[in-house]
């Protein structure tokens, strides 16, 4: 789906222009560190919150929840339940969980870290389907 390059494209944009925005002030942990990065990023998608990403697809959203080592991208899309299979789900996660874990150091650290970076789909049939990005190597 266009979607997956599209909302990558936009995330690691922001996570770059946030990377090079933190204060000179060093948060004490890894965590807080983490926290003010992807608040950053956060900030930086606000003007994106709304758009459609691909006829099927809205970004509604990205919630940073510190405390919970959280990071929670949302999406409105235009499918049912029952329109979306397992090997459809495995696609997504896949995908995800490369975006995550293999095109920016920082998203691997976080995982690394205890952090959980999230996908929530709201679909048309008010269900909803949560992906978590998952590193599997060592290395992320």
């Amino acid at each position: 789906m266009r979607f997956d390059r599209r909302l990558a494209a936009i995330l690691l944009t922001a996570l770059a222009v946030g990377s090079t925005t933190i204060s000179a002030k060093e948060p004490a942990s890894p965590s807080e560190q983490y926290c003010t990065l992807f608040s950053k990023v956060r900030e930086n998608l606000s003007r994106n919150f709304g758009s459609k990403v691909d006829p099927l697809t809205r970004f509604s959203g990205v919630e940073v929840i510190c405390d919970h080592k959280a990071m929670v991208f949302r999406q409105d899309v235009a499918l049912s339940k029952r329109e979306i299979d397992q090997d459809w789900v495995a696609r997504r996660t896949a995908h995800w969980s490369k975006t995550y874990c293999e095109r920016h150091a920082s998203f691997a650290g976080a995982i690394r870290d205890g952090w959980t970076i999230s996908t929530v789909m709201s679909l048309a049939d008010g269900s909803a389907l949560r992906i978590d990005a998952a590193c599997h190597d060592a290395e992320a």
